[in-house]
């Protein structure tokens, strides 16, 4: 199974309707969101991937999960229509709230496979190595 990073900068686009705290009670594994994401010129993920969501800027942290339910497809960027680039779609089921995101120390040290401090970008591939470690961590994290 493949597994990306979608980051998430709320200083640089907030645009979840409702808002993001609001949307973050309703999610489960048995009540999913449908949504999309970009993920920049990157076109190999396939449905069915994991995809983290990483929030970026001031507030680093985990605090989502979804599932790919579409593969990359292009699409005007939502900062610049005049720019294309790609999307997936997927099906959120977890989402945290901002205060119980899961800390940059915490990823270093208890998912250490992946490069947390340098996901720049959506789209990012979680080494097949430290998938389970993502699991894991998500499992002890979030669903308690």
């Amino acid at each position: 199974m493949a597994a990306i990073i979608l980051g998430w900068n709320p200083q640089r686009w907030n645009g979840w309707t409702p808002s993001y705290e609001a949307l973050t009670p309703g999610v489960s594994p048995q009540r999913t969101l449908a949504g999309s994401w970009t993920v920049g010129r990157r076109v190999n993920i396939p449905v069915g991937a994991d995809a983290w969501l990483l929030m970026q800027g001031r507030l680093r942290g985990l605090v989502g999960h979804a599932v790919v339910t579409r593969a990359p497809y292009p699409g005007p960027h939502d900062r610049d229509p005049a720019v294309t680039t790609n999307y997936v779609d997927v099906a959120w089921d977890g989402l945290l709230p901002v205060a119980e995101r899961i800390v940059p120390e915490v990823l270093k040290t208890e998912a250490s496979g992946v490069a947390w401090g340098y996901v720049f970008s959506s789209g990012t591939g979680v080494p097949a190595a430290a998938e389970a470690q993502v699991h894991q961590l998500w499992q002890r994290y979030a669903l308690d």
